[in-house]
């Protein structure tokens, strides 16, 4: 009887231990799921600390190390137009101060010389970043190793042609821009194509929904373009002959 009590304590207190332990691994995870929803609703904070200066200055070398090309022309477009709109800025506004009336009348404000802007951003990041960059790269692999004789070289030989080359694509680029803006007022080119929008989008439904789907059905993914742009030669055509509105937009 005695060994026959003992087995039984013996056995509860497991079943005591068994049961403690399980509503402890329940109170565990039960706790783990409520962090994880709290941490998923928890709104996010904005990070306190704005990206320092050196870090952007690292962000734009690693830029130079893999694009080098394409960050050299960003770069130019974006300082060759700012460079233009503040010095068109700095001129209105002392011709304006030059300028000033003697009575109080209202002065006309000062003004961006946007085709200037424009021209220049072209410019800078087309033209003249892809020549500076391919001439320095040459300059430093083939160039003489000397500083003073590159820059002697850079100045004599090459940078009178550059700036020959600047004020004439400047020019053209002017020349198009105004002439460009000039034709795009005088033609009323939104007018036309809002009219002749109309008429082509109900034509269209009629043609590319079809060219469209059996398209889907019949052919794999790398023949959808493909396929399309051979539709198109038949759309562009009935276009051209006057269908949809088309004729309103060739006036």
């Amino acid at each position: 009887s005695r060994q026959n009590t003992k087995q039984r304590r013996h056995h509860s207190n497991i079943i005591k231990f068994v049961i403690m332990t399980g509503s402890n691994d329940r109170n565990d995870k039960d706790d783990g799921e409520d962090t994880t929803v709290t941490n998923i609703y928890r709104p996010i904070r904005p990070n306190p600390n704005p990206i320092s200066p050196s870090e952007l200055l690292n962000r734009y070398n690693k830029l130079l190390d893999r694009y080098p090309l394409r960050t050299k022309m960003i770069t130019s477009a974006v300082v060759s137009a700012f460079g233009s709109a503040l010095g068109s800025f700095l001129s209105s506004s002392n011709t304006n101060n030059n300028n000033k009336p003697s009575n109080n009348k209202r002065q006309s404000p000062s003004r961006i010389n946007w085709v200037d802007v424009f021209s220049y951003a072209i410019h800078g990041g087309l033209i003249n970043a892809t020549i500076c960059h391919y001439w320095f790269e040459w300059l430093a692999t083939n160039g003489p190793s000397s500083n003073t004789s590159s820059v002697l070289v850079d100045q004599l030989v090459v940078q009178p042609p550059l700036l020959v080359l600047m004020f004439v694509c400047l020019d053209v680029l002017r020349a198009n821009i105004r002439a460009s803006i000039g034709q795009f007022r005088e033609a009323n080119v939104v007018g036309k194509a809002l009219s002749a929008a109309g008429p082509a989008v109900v034509d269209s439904w009629r043609f590319w929904p079809f060219a469209v789907y059996f398209t889907f059905k019949y052919l794999k993914k790398k023949h959808y373009t493909v396929a399309l742009n051979l539709c198109s030669v038949a759309w562009t055509a009935y276009l051209a002959k006057g269908g949809g509105g088309g004729d309103a937009a060739s006036d």
